[in-house]
């Protein structure tokens, strides 16, 4: 009794295709967060307590203005990452109105 190769349909190369590109992405995924929550992890550990005050955001407001106007001398980036440690469910843009946490600065 003789056997025949196996042969793939369209369907099935598709099939198959879709499958390694699931793993690849979801192997992509794990090892970003991965790095991603090492990176955190070790940010958390080394953050100190920060004294903040709660402000509104004012229309036309930033990150980067209210970080200037907290304290102009002091690296603005830095001012930038302490606000999104206070307030990490803040988005990438900031709403009039919103009610924010600044770091106090000496």
């Amino acid at each position: 009794m003789a056997t025949s190769p196996a042969t793939l349909t369209n369907r099935g190369r598709t099939v198959l295709m879709v499958s390694a590109l699931i793993v690849a992405t979801s192997s992509f995924a794990a090892t970003f967060s991965a790095f991603n929550g090492a990176a955190a992890s070790t940010a958390s550990i080394s953050a100190a307590p920060v004294a903040a005050a709660e402000i509104i955001v004012q229309p036309g407001e930033s990150y980067w203005s209210i970080a200037r106007a907290i304290a102009p001398r002091r690296s603005t980036q830095d001012l930038i990452d302490q606000i999104h440690q206070l307030n990490p469910f803040a988005g990438a843009t900031l709403q009039a109105g919103t009610k924010i946490l600044v770091p106090l600065v000496k």
